[in-house]
């Protein structure tokens, strides 16, 4: 039996009374995932648990049977493996951005979401021209966003995760001081290192010529990196050991590709897929036929354009990519040749386009095989409240996998 699970970023929402409170997904035209929703079952999923607001990271964890509670450390691993660092179990890393500071206050923790022209050439800058007792590794991400490892030559094997980052998470704040969670010898001698280390970044940011320029054109320079959710390389159960499927995952967003690379999921390069809003669904889609339908029974497909909507604050724009992904799986259902193959569709947690971040509510989940979506309906669509007639009633992102696992024997 073969297997495409679709992950759809932020996809959940919350009513208002600009929309006579629908939800995106109930005001979105939808006829491929409803068909699945009213031939398959269908449930209400808590990522983590009830009432808990989570991020990406541990709301793909938990979805994955793997308790973030008990092996979570921190995005910045993911964050960095999935830029294309190879991390080792231990080594600890960041998700960084480039950001603005002035006199100790971060002005701008974004400086430009126009990156590649001038933030490639300053993460050149940082992997060559850092005067620095330790050795960072640094990696293009995701829009603006990099990945850093840290490997500190004096004391290898010394570092720890258990640090809190430099950044302020809000603009106009001073620049955090890293400092250690715990009193141990190595989360004080961490939070050193990388307080010496981010002095360093932000003298040599400050001196390049690409913020000299920027300073003359009156434009905001990159002069600091902030170093954020510092996670190490953790060791977990191979996927195809687990579940006894050989699995691949889709997905240009970089925290995802991490996650996915660390419990062993294969990643493949698609041409056009950017994680963003530019990505091409249907290379995706053309993606997910040919691994079914050659070597892999699982194909993890991650869709992120949603999630930025909701965080962007636009309702219309959060429904169009709806429509989009729904477009994509159309295309999916009528080109592959696979008439047993089952769909699964999800989202990861709730980012509701009124709030513009993840907030707790639960999210719609729902799965069937394309042998049935012909057949006998009934009157289940997918969105956040028809769901909840479904038979699976509503239950923990941990029970996901056993849900498919069961509908797929």
């Amino acid at each position: 039996m073969k297997i495409l699970f679709v992950i759809i970023d932020g996809v959940a929402d919350v009513g208002t009374p600009e929309t006579q409170f629908k939800t995106p997904l109930q005001l979105a035209e939808i006829p491929t995932m409803n068909q699945i929703a009213s031939t398959g079952l269908a449930g209400l999923m808590d990522p983590v648990e009830p009432g808990l607001s989570c991020g990406s990271d541990t709301a793909h964890m938990s979805i994955f049977g793997y308790d973030p509670f008990t092996f979570y450390r921190g995005r910045g691993a993911f964050e960095t493996m999935g830029s294309g660092i190879d991390m080792q179990v231990g080594d600890i890393a960041f998700k960084c951005n480039f950001a603005y500071i002035e006199n100790e206050i971060v002005k701008l923790r974004r400086v430009d979401r126009e990156f590649p022209e001038w933030g490639l050439p300053l993460i050149d800058a940082l992997n060559t021209q850092l005067k620095t007792s330790i050795q960072i590794q640094a990696n293009h991400a995701t829009e603006h966003r990099i990945g850093l490892k840290v490997v500190s030559n004096d004391y290898s094997g010394e570092l720890t995760d258990e640090i809190i980052g430099t950044d302020p998470l809000k603009d106009n704040l001073p620049l955090r001081q890293a400092k250690p969670k715990v009193q141990s010898e190595k989360a004080i001698r961490t939070a050193k290192i990388i307080n010496e280390l981010s002095d360093s970044i932000h003298q040599m940011l400050s001196e390049h010529p690409i913020n000299i320029q920027r300073q003359q054109q009156g434009l905001p320079t990159a002069n600091i990196v902030l170093l954020r959710g510092c996670g190490q390389r953790i060791k977990v159960q191979n996927f195809q050991e687990k579940y006894g499927w050989k699995g691949a995952v889709i997905a240009p967003t970089a925290i995802i590709q991490g996650l996915g690379k660390t419990i062993g999921l294969e990643w493949h390069h698609v041409e056009g897929a950017t994680g963003d809003y530019n990505s091409n669904f249907i290379n995706k889609a053309n993606k997910a036929i040919e691994l079914l339908e050659n070597d892999y029974d699982f194909v993890f497909l991650h869709i992120k354009a949603v999630d930025d909507a909701g965080h962007d604050k636009n309702k219309d724009l959060k429904i169009k990519y709806i429509q989009k992904v729904d477009e994509m799986l159309s295309y999916f259902v009528n080109n592959i040749k696979l008439q047993d193959a089952i769909i699964a569709v999800t989202g990861d947690h709730t980012t509701p386009y009124a709030y513009g971040d993840h907030t707790f509510q639960s999210v719609p989940f729902i799965i069937s095989k394309l042998s049935l979506l012909n057949g006998k309906k009934n009157d289940i669509q997918f969105n956040e409240i028809s769901c909840l007639k479904g038979c699976l009633g509503r239950f923990c992102g941990k029970q996901v996998m056993q849900i498919i696992k069961q509908y797929s024997s």
